[in-house]
This record gives C-alpha cells, structure tokens and sequence, in this order.
C-alpha cells in the first residue's frame, strides 16, 4: 500500500538582527500552511509568527519579504505484513 503526504509550504526571505552576534543577517523561515492558518484563527499576521520564531531563536525581525510557495509530496510505502512480522506478531 502506498501512501502519499502533501505539505504546503511558504518560505519567507527574512532579514533579521542577530542578539548573539549583533549582526543582520538573510535568513529563509519556512512554515506550513496549517501555521499560517493557525496565527490567522488567533488574530496574528504572518509577519507576527515570524517575529515569534525568530524571537526564540535569539533574533529580532527587521524585514520579511514575499514568500515563495513549495509543496512537498512524501511516498510512504506501506508493508502491512513486514510491520505485523516485526512489530505485532508477538502478544
């Protein structure tokens, strides 16, 4: 049995103030749609998710650009059996 997971992404160009090092730097921050839905229900931008990751990571954001728009499509090959003679056979 095959599986296949979809995922849609957003990648963000970022600049960002480094608190470590005092440097700005270019980053790309990466979310999920879900993500993005999820800061939307709570009343959040996708610039004030962003300022939160970036927040705990040690970084302050300075600019956010245009996201790109990924989707990544992951196959799961399913062996029903092999999981049953490897994980469920016994009690």
């Amino acid at each position: 049995m095959k599986n296949e997971i979809t995922i849609i992404l957003r990648a963000f160009p970022v600049i960002a103030h480094d608190h470590r090092t005092g440097r700005e730097e270019a980053l790309t921050i990466t979310v999920t749609k879900e993500q993005l839905q999820a800061a939307t229900l709570v009343g959040q931008s996708s610039n004030e998710l962003l300022e939160r990751m970036l927040d705990r990571q040690g970084y302050t954001l300075l600019e956010a650009g245009t996201p790109d728009k990924l989707t990544v499509k992951l196959t799961v090959k399913l062996d029903v059996a092999e999981l049953w003679r490897i994980y469920g056979g016994e009690g």
